[in-house]
C-alpha cells in the first residue's frame, strides 16, 4: 500500500509511534551515557585512591627516616618495604622512589634503579605540585606521592604504576548490564507512552464526535478518518454560521 492510500487512522497511528519512540529513545539513551560516565568516574577514582594509599605509605616511611638525619640514598628498609607492597598486589606493575632530580634510588625492578624517571613525568610533577595520577595508557596508570624532607621542601617521589585491566573488566561487565536494562526500560516506557498518545488521541476523537453530532446528528462523513471529518463538519456548520450572520447584517443595513 502506498503512503498516499494509507488511511489516516493507520497514518496518525504510525506518528503517534514514532513520536513514543524517539521520546523515549532520547531519554533512555541520554540516561545511560550519564550512568556510563558516572560509574566510570567513580571506579577510576577508587582505583587510583588505593594505590595513592600505598604511595602515600611508602612517602611516610622516607620521610620518617628523613626526619632522622638519613640521607635519601641510605634508607635500607625503603627497598624492601616497595618489594613486599609489590608482591601483595596484583594490581601493581612496578613502583619507584626517585630524588627530586627523577633520578630512581629504589625500585621493584632493580635494572632502574640509577636511571631517570621519564623527562614528561618530572615536568608534569613540577609543573603541578599538587598532582597525584597521570593516564599512561588505555592499559597502565601511575599514580604519585611527593616526598618532603624535615624542613618541608621537596625531596623525592613515590611512583607506583598500576594495570587498568581490572578497570577495563569491570566497565565491560557494566556497559553489558546497562545496556540490557536500557533496552527493557525503553520497551516497556515506549509502548507505555505510544499506548497513553492513543487513548488521548481516542478521546479527543471521540470528544469532536460528540461536538459533530450536536451540529448535524444526521452527517456521518464516510472514507475518511473521524477526526478529519468531524473537524470538516464543524468548520462547514461555522462557515454557514458566519454567512448567516453576514446576510443578517446585510439586511440591516439596506433597513437603515
Amino acid at each position: 500500500m502506498s503512503p498516499a492510500s494509507t488511511p489516516p487512522v493507520q497514518a496518525l497511528t504510525r506518528k503517534l509511534f514514532w513520536l513514543a519512540f524517539w521520546v523515549i529513545g532520547f531519554a533512555v539513551s541520554m540516561s545511560g551515557l550519564l550512568l556510563y560516565f558516572k560509574y566510570q568516574a567513580v571506579f577510576t577514582g577508587l582505583q587510583r585512591d588505593r594505590v595513592l594509599m600505598v604511595a602515600t605509605e611508602i612517602d611516610g616511611i622516607a620521610e620518617k627516616n628523613l626526619s632522622l638525619g638519613q640521607d635519601f640514598w641510605e634508607i635500607a628498609t625503603l627497598q624492601d618495604v616497595i618489594e613486599r607492597r609489590r608482591k601483595a598486589d596484583q594490581l601493581f606493575t612496578g613502583i619507584d622512589v626517585a630524588g627530586k632530580d627523577g633520578k630512581i634510588a629504589y625500585a621493584t625492578d632493580m635494572a632502574k634503579i640509577g636511571s631517570p624517571l621519564p623527562p614528561e613525568w618530572i615536568e608534569a610533577f613540577s609543573r603541578n605540585p599538587k598532582l597525584n595520577s597521570l593516564s599512561l595508557s588505555p592499559e597502565e596508570a601511575l599514580v604519585v606521592s611527593g616526598i618532603r624532607n624535615s624542613f618541608g621542601q621537596p625531596a623525592g617521589y613515590a611512583v607506583i604504576r598500576y594495570s587498568r585491566g581490572p578497570e577495563r573488566e569491570a566497565m565491560t561487565a557494566f556497559t553489558r548490564k546497562l545496556v540490557a536494562n536500557c533496552l527493557i526500560v525503553f520497551t516497556v516506557f515506549g509502548l507505555g507512552l505510544f499506548a497513553i498518545l492513543v487513548w488521548i488521541e481516542r478521546g479527543f476523537e471521540r470528544a469532536l464526535s460528540t461536538a459533530a453530532a450536536a451540529l448535524d446528528p444526521a452527517a456521518t462523513p464516510a472514507g475518511t478518518h473521524a477526526l478529519s471529518g468531524e473537524l470538516a463538519l464543524i468548520q462547514k456548520r461555522l462557515d454557514e454560521a458566519d454567512r448567516g450572520i453576514g446576510a443578517i447584517e446585510g439586511s440591516l443595513g439596506n433597513a437603515r
